[in-house]
């Protein structure tokens, strides 16, 4: 039986603190000439990396008694974010941040039974008696960063595109945003 297992991200918490950029821009050329000048100043959130938490969740997906696909087993963990930015002008947010693939660890299995090591080397792609121990994976070694980039955010959607192991690919996913003060902070899954 051939096992196919589905990774899930769960982009938790991002938490993200203001830097005024100080730049200003027009909302419209027009506009400004029509009437009276409207400027919008962009605000910059700057991630921080110990108020962020990214969750990981893989789940080995296998036919059922009756046909039908469903979870035999599965596991989950965190991996941390190394940087990232926001930028907020207007109605209009975006930005970017990076996944330290290196960082990725497991939550659920126990330290001591070797098993927990054995599947963070096998999620990295770092197992040292594996012939072909870079095709595990995420292929850390070769790939340590994924890069995920926020086109925009609009009616609780965020639309990114995520660069992982040299492929590309866009997810709209439901976020939630909410600010206070000179912080930040957006909720999601992807």
């Amino acid at each position: 039986m051939k096992k196919t297992i589905y990774a899930a991200f769960v982009f938790a918490a991002l938490g993200l603190a203001a830097c005024n950029s100080g730049e200003e821009t027009s909302t419209n050329d027009e506009t400004k000439a029509e009437n009276k000048e409207e400027k919008v100043e962009a605000v910059k959130y700057t991630l921080n990396s110990e108020e962020s938490e990214l969750g990981w969740r893989g789940s080995w997906i296998a036919p059922g008694e009756d046909g039908e696909m469903q979870e035999m087993k599965s596991h989950e963990g965190t991996v941390q974010i190394s940087e990232g930015m926001v930028t907020v002008e207007g109605d209009d947010i975006s930005g970017s941040f990076t996944v330290d693939m290196t960082t990725i660890s497991n939550e659920d299995l126990a330290e001591e039974e070797g098993k927990k090591k054995g599947l963070e080397s096998h999620l990295k792609g770092t197992f040292e008696d594996k012939e072909e121990k870079n095709k595990d994976f995420f292929q850390t070694q070769k790939y340590a960063t994924v890069d995920v980039t926020l086109k925009s955010i609009k009616d609780g959607n965020a639309d990114l595109v995520l660069n992982i192991m040299g492929m590309e690919m866009e997810q709209t996913v439901p976020v939630t945003t909410k600010t206070k003060g000179d912080k930040m902070m957006i909720n999601g899954d992807f």
